[in-house]
């Protein structure tokens, strides 16, 4: 079985193409729907975010404040390795399980949408790494239109990122995305011949 992971910045059209994957009856293993569902209510990050963040963090439902956490990370970076420890680390586990798992029905392929593919080191534990990638100011742009985030926030979130230079550098595959849908489609189409997927 070939494991390939698809990462990007924020806003690299990155979920287009897992989309677009997932239309073509591939499956995708998603890091930040498993994140998501460790820090929704009774989530099994949720006592490590209250003990080492406090009461604060957890809205009244028992899930984490998101909105309050990403300020706190992205404002005082020393917080981030902290919450990796309890949160990223926990879900690169879970998707080596998930990867042995697969591997033993017989699957040709898993994709796996790892934003921060790069920034946990975990690239290598892939047979191909495939980047999104688009101009800083079009990924700005779209993260302002679709969030409505304060530009400097934006910034802060974008360059606390590792440099698409550096994740461009490092792929295997990389699909530009600074055009149409059915332009990204296309290369999508062509990555996927590439590994005779198609």
């Amino acid at each position: 079985m070939i494991n390939i992971a698809i990462t990007g910045g924020i806003a690299s059209g990155k979920t287009q193409v897992t989309n677009y994957l997932i239309s073509k009856g591939y499956t995708v293993v998603d890091a930040d729907r498993m994140s998501r569902e460790m820090t929704a209510p009774g989530g099994k990050a949720m006592p490590y975010i209250l003990e080492h963040f406090g009461p604060s963090f957890i809205l009244e439902d028992g899930s984490l404040d998101r909105a309050a956490m990403r300020d706190l990370v992205f404002r005082d970076p020393s917080w981030k390795s902290v919450l990796e420890e309890g949160t990223t680390k926990v879900v690169l586990e879970d998707i080596e399980a998930i990867k042995k798992e697969r591997a033993a029905s017989g699957d040709k392929v898993l994709f796996f949408d790892i934003p921060l593919l790069f920034e946990t080191g975990s690239e290598d534990d892939y047979d191909a790494v495939w980047v999104v990638t688009a101009d800083y100011e079009i990924r700005k742009r779209r993260i302002m239109e679709r969030d409505g985030i304060d530009d400097s926030l934006i910034d802060l979130i974008m360059d606390s990122q590792e440099g698409e230079e550096k994740k461009v550098r490092l792929a295997d595959n990389v699909i530009y995305n600074n055009g149409t849908l059915d332009e990204l489609r296309e290369s999508v189409d062509r990555t996927l011949r590439s590994y005779g997927l198609q």
